[in-house]
């Protein structure tokens, strides 16, 4: 079952303040995906498209950031850019238990079942 949450202004800035999203959200499963992007980037029209839909018997949560739509855009753009070194949309953080299991910019939805199939 998917779960999809937007992410939230605090949850946002703790990230800023802390390096990383606080446990609320990275342990709110056993699997967490965390995608960062901004509303025109095309890439991320495609991901939407199927991203929400995809069929699965694992518990997930996904969370979504469309961080350009925020009055902390820059702040976390930057925050993304010199902390996290990427500087792509869209931004995917894949967590498992708690802990980062992998990081990419935009994949296709075959892409996407793989990382989750390893991360059983």
């Amino acid at each position: 079952m998917i779960r999809n949450t937007i992410i939230t202004k605090d949850q946002s800035l703790s990230a800023i303040k802390n390096g990383e999203f606080g446990r609320d959200v990275i342990s709110s499963q056993n699997i967490v995906i965390v995608i960062m992007t901004q509303d025109w980037c095309p890439q991320w029209t495609d991901m939407k498209s199927w991203v929400y839909s995809i069929k699965t018997d694992k518990n997930i949560d996904i969370y979504e950031l469309v961080y350009n739509k925020t009055d902390y855009f820059y702040e976390f753009k930057n925050f993304k850019e010199t902390r996290w070194k990427n500087f792509n949309v869209p931004y995917i953080r894949f967590y498992k238990n708690g802990s980062m299991y992998k990081q990419t910019n935009y994949i296709s939805e075959s892409e996407f079942m793989n990382i989750l199939e390893s991360m059983s």
